[in-house]
């Protein structure tokens, strides 16, 4: 049987397109990291940025950067995530001890956008914290109460 037959075309239809849904699901997939980056990213410059500023740097003795930070570049982000949910003050980084309030989220966001906010700031600025799923930020909103 040759390329150019019937039935080897028909296959090779076929085969095309029964591999037509993983693409598509493999280019919604990639659609949906990209919308949940630029989601998070917004979420950071509505919620975060006038705080920790838009690159990440803080602001010395007042707010901490979360660029670069320990707790942001942890595989495990739980202390990450809680933080977020439940709020923080009077926090020792690097020698430094930053009394400036951050207000809980967990009444104002969902667990959805406290991953995406999470998750962008795992990512930016250098960071290389592992990425949390909103079931993550579900659990723990569950734990701290």
């Amino acid at each position: 049987m040759n390329a150019s037959s019937p039935r080897t075309a028909g296959a090779l239809g076929l085969v095309a397109l029964l591999s037509l849904p993983v693409w598509a699901a493999e280019l919604n997939g990639a659609a949906a990291a990209g919308k949940a980056v630029s989601n998070g990213q917004a979420l950071y410059g509505t919620y975060c940025a006038a705080c920790h500023q838009a690159d990440g740097a803080g602001i010395s003795g007042a707010f901490p950067p979360l660029k670069g930070s320990a707790v942001v570049n942890r595989d495990d982000a739980t202390k990450h995530i809680d933080v977020v949910l439940a709020g923080l003050q009077g926090a020792r980084v690097s020698g430094v001890i930053y009394t400036a309030p951050m207000p809980a989220f967990a009444a104002t966001l969902s667990d959805t956008d406290i991953a995406a906010i999470i998750d962008y700031e795992r990512g930016a600025w250098g960071n290389h914290g592992s990425l949390v799923a909103q079931a993550q930020v579900a659990s723990e909103r569950v734990r701290l109460k």
